[in-house]
């Protein structure tokens, strides 16, 4: 029989991908969970294993081609029982109208269905890509224990995560996913003329675009900056260093200082729930620092960043930003975060900072600049000074200017006194 194998959803609630590289060709026999081609998701390089034991019968997608979910992207010949045969797809296809057949296809639900399994149903099957029945086979886990909450009960990584955790695996309805916003502008056309060079916008930096839209969009944004006295931080940098035996960034000791604050307020932890018009306040801390790579920036997120020595936020920072630079970041790492920080000092001489535009959903981001000797006024005498220049934007929704300042204040406090970092 002959199985189509359709682009897979690889649980972040993508719509559609580029597919990058083919690892078969046409008449390969290949085994399940062999590598079958690569594929770039919104901001990672996403590995897609073969389906099922079989031959490649033919590749239905060239490489470079943007793909919809569910679209098929090769046909295998195979003798694998798990396997859909070709017939039996086309059937079901042609039974249905052809608006529904479209939809059938390429459409993705904006929320995810979740179902009720009583202990006494009888067995269902069980809908799940190879490398989540890979992941589920390395944890353990009986599939059919399993409920889905990906497109039509298809179960994903994070339900795993949740039966492993132990958690209800029957959620309540969520509200139709509306966070997806689009500018009611005519585009504009830009003429062809003169030596111009046209390249598609695509991969990370139409992911990057299409972010940048959807937050200015949505979010308010108010912005206010500080400038704080870093000489101590500096040095005590130095000493830490020499201490630990290890290289310990400005930017994890920024982030350490950042902890306290966002206990004390915790409105610059949380988002705005533009579904049921609800603020949630994040219980976990998760951080994430923007990224620099060749085709644009990254936000790999730090988890549970308050129970993460120094040391180890450094470190973490090192080994994230290295597998984002290589577009080998796993899609876990770069989900979650729950407040952003951007050294944007890190990369040149930069002596100011722009509006830094928000991670929507998240609900405030901060930018560094990098910290050099500034003219200070101490005691009546202007001195040279360490200093670092901090600017922070919110949403103004849920954040007032006073309150982006004592939370700024409070963080600054500790940069100035760093000794304090020693306390969380």
């Amino acid at each position: 029989m002959t199985y189509e194998f359709t682009l897979p959803d690889v649980g972040e609630g993508i719509t559609e991908s580029d597919l990058l590289k083919w690892h078969v060709k046409p008449g390969d026999v290949v085994r399940e969970d062999d590598l079958l081609c690569e594929i770039e998701t919104d901001k990672a390089v996403v590995e897609i294993p073969v389906p099922c034991n079989g031959t490649v019968h033919s590749l239905q997608v060239a490489e470079g081609t943007t793909v919809k979910v569910g679209s098929v992207i090769a046909v295998f010949t195979t003798t694998d029982n798990q396997a859909v045969p070709t017939a039996t797809v086309k059937s079901a296809a042609h039974a249905m109208p052809a608006e529904s057949r479209e939809n059938q296809i390429i459409a993705v639900s904006p929320a995810p269905t979740f179902q009720a399994v009583s202990q006494a149903a009888p067995a269902q099957p069980v809908h799940a890509t190879p490398s989540t029945r890979s992941y589920a086979r390395q944890q353990g886990v009986a599939l059919e224990r399993v409920v889905g909450s990906g497109p039509k009960g298809r179960i994903l990584h994070e339900d795993i995560d949740r039966h492993l955790a132990g958690q209800a695996n029957t959620p309540s309805a969520k509200a139709p996913d509306t966070s997806s916003v689009k500018l009611e502008v005519r585009p504009l056309a830009i003429p062809v003329a003169g030596q111009q060079r046209r390249t598609p916008l695509k991969g990370l930096r139409r992911a990057i675009a299409e972010t940048m839209v959807r937050s200015v969009s949505v979010i308010p944004h108010a912005t206010s900056g500080f400038r704080c006295n870093a000489e101590a931080f500096v040095a005590l940098r130095q000493r830490l260093q020499e201490h630990l035996g290890c290289r310990i960034s400005f930017t994890a000791m920024v982030i350490k200082a950042m902890i306290p604050a966002l206990k004390k307020y915790p409105y610059f932890n949380a988002s705005i729930d533009d579904t049921s018009n609800e603020i949630v306040e994040h219980g976990d801390i998760n951080i994430g620092f923007a990224t620099h790579t060749e085709e644009g920036l990254i936000v790999p997120v730090i988890k549970h960043a308050d129970q993460r020595s120094l040391a180890e936020i450094s470190t973490e920072i090192d080994r994230l930003a290295a597998l984002a630079r290589e577009r080998k970041i796993p899609l876990a790492d770069l989900k979650g975060g729950t407040i952003t920080l951007s050294n944007v000092g890190s990369h040149g001489k930069h002596d100011l900072v722009g509006r830094p535009i928000i991670n929507h959903p998240e609900a405030a981001i901060i930018a560094m600049t990098r910290i050099k000797p500034q003219p200070a006024v101490e005691n009546g005498m202007v001195v040279v000074q360490q200093t670092l220049d901090m600017v922070t934007s919110y949403d103004h929704r849920l954040i007032d200017g006073v309150y982006a300042a004592e939370f700024m204040e409070s963080m600054i406090a500790i940069i100035e006194e760093p000794g304090l970092l020693l306390a969380n």
